[in-house]
């Protein structure tokens, strides 16, 4: 499959996706907890970088091992799906220069 159908393909099927995660009533409620986990995740994140001593060295793959790693625990304390985790990882990753800014 060539590159502009292997793009239209995937594009069509996040689309399909991100429309049940905005119309359907279950959608909103998986979409309300995936939230609610990054929202959780992130604060953890944050209370746990500040406690090292090298926070202020922090690169962004450094943190997005990090994000993965809580992530993963977060995971299996909770009972998180496999694609909401992935959706909390690309939230908590997109955030970077945010938490940057706080750690400074």
């Amino acid at each position: 499959m060539g590159k502009f159908k292997k793009g239209i393909f995937l594009g069509g099927l996040f689309g399909a996706a991100s429309m049940w995660l905005m119309t359907t009533t279950k959608g909103k409620h998986v979409r309300g907890q995936i939230l609610d986990s990054a929202t959780e995740m992130y604060g953890k994140l944050e209370k746990e970088l500040k406690k090292t001593e090298t926070y202020n060295k922090l690169t962004k793959a450094r943190y997005t091992k990090l994000v993965k790693k809580y992530v993963d625990k977060y995971a299996v304390d909770s009972g998180l799906a496999a694609e909401a985790k992935k959706m909390v990882v690309t939230l908590l990753n997109s955030q970077w220069k945010n938490i940057r800014k706080q750690l400074k």
